[in-house]
């Protein structure tokens, strides 16, 4: 299990490390964003009620820290919670939530932003991925590039969920 974590850690790109919120022209990932799509190769996790069907409303960069706050439904109502990643010494990220996840930002501009995670837990491993956007829904080219990207990973085009149509607790947005 170890060399596993160890491979997966090493494997993924560390897209924190090369951001810089201060920057003049370049993207931002810092503010409002909605989550358009979900993808898993387990998708019960993804679907309705799943551990991993959450929905995003905000991340912060401050620091050398990510911190992104998110909604999940629980019991027919929306739970608010946050998470903070870790950045390792040998650069991979980490976030607690539902297990463990090791994670990548894999693609990003100011319209769109693309998670990769490993969610490891009680000995399971689980890839997923995360499409945010500034806006509910985006254009079909970014939607494209989220399905080549999880395909990358492993992950079907019949395993990805557009949430466009969801009710991603906005109410409480």
């Amino acid at each position: 299990m170890k060399i596993l974590l160890l491979t997966l850690g090493l494997g993924l790109v560390c897209g924190l490390q090369g951001l810089d919120n201060s920057a003049k022209g370049s993207p931002k990932l810092d503010g409002k964003w909605f989550t358009v799509a979900l993808a898993s190769n387990v998708t019960s996790k993804i679907e309705e009620g799943g551990s991993l069907r959450i929905f995003v409303y905000n991340i912060r960069v401050y620091d050398g820290f990510l911190t992104a706050d998110f909604f999940k439904r629980e019991n027919g109502k929306c739970i608010p919670f946050s998470v903070t990643a870790i950045t390792k010494e040998d650069g991979s990220n980490l976030v607690h939530y539902d297990g463990l996840n090791d994670f990548s930002l894999e693609s990003f501009d100011d319209e769109y932003s693309i998670f990769m995670l490993y969610n490891i837990k009680d000995g399971e491993v689980t890839i997923w991925g995360e499409l945010f956007g500034r806006t509910p829904d985006l254009p079909d080219e970014i939607k494209k590039k989220f399905e080549e990207i999880c395909e990358r990973f492993g992950i079907g085009k019949d395993q990805i969920r557009d949430l466009y149509n969801d009710d991603r607790c906005e109410k409480l947005r």
